[in-house]
């Protein structure tokens, strides 16, 4: 009787019919993209902080491009689920000042002290393929925003001559938010999230 593969029997003892491998794989793979980047992150690397081998890792995912997408992939839609639920139906500036706080929050909650990479560039090393199907799950923040910013200017609350510029200007820097704060720095995460919402307002012209 033929013996089964090296790489097979491996993989078969990392339990891979345990539903909780491939969570492993990306619980594992979210926090090393995050802190190492991908280049500097290999398949032995995650197999390694899963405890499993990477003949696993490939019998879920047939290459490190698919892991990294299957990550963004999860965070973008995890995230925009906790970002709209956070927005209530108001007007603009209140909608406004709860979508910053809740990027902000998400930002430094999904990242933390020990993360140096964020989505947009773990995003830049995927093929451009998968930057294009990656799209799909970031264009609603985007939407959802100048949506708020558009009612703003119907509601004569903003004063916004490019809306799409604005948009991008501010999603930028609630993105970049994790290169800065420190969890023990000289602002809460609140406090950061308060002085975000006020600079936010003012890129959209708002009064104050």
């Amino acid at each position: 009787m033929t013996s089964p593969r090296p790489d097979i029997a491996d993989a078969s003892r990392d339990g891979l019919q345990d539903g909780s491998a491939r969570e492993r794989i990306l619980t594992s793979a979210t926090r090393l993209f995050q802190e190492f980047g991908y280049e500097g992150t290999s398949m032995t690397r995650i197999a390694r902080a899963a405890s499993m081998t990477p003949a696993a890792i490939y019998w879920h995912f047939p290459s490190k491009q698919d892991v990294l997408a299957e990550v963004l992939s999860s965070l973008y839609r995890r995230t925009y689920d906790v970002l709209s639920g956070a927005i209530p139906e108001a007007d603009a500036v209140t909608r406004m000042q709860a979508y910053i706080r809740a990027y902000v929050e998400i930002q430094l909650t999904e990242l933390g002290d020990h993360s140096n990479f964020g989505y947009a560039n773990l995003a830049s090393s995927l093929s451009p393929e998968g930057q294009a199907a990656l799209n799909q799950f970031g264009r609603p923040y985007l939407t959802l925003l100048r949506d708020i910013l558009a009612q703003g200017v119907e509601e004569k609350t903003f004063r916004i001559d490019d809306i799409g510029v604005t948009s991008f200007a501010i999603a930028t820097m609630c993105e970049y938010v994790f290169t800065w704060f420190r969890e023990h720095g000289r602002l809460t995460l609140t406090q950061v999230a308060d002085h975000y919402a006020e600079l936010a307002l003012r890129m959209a012209g708002h009064p104050g």
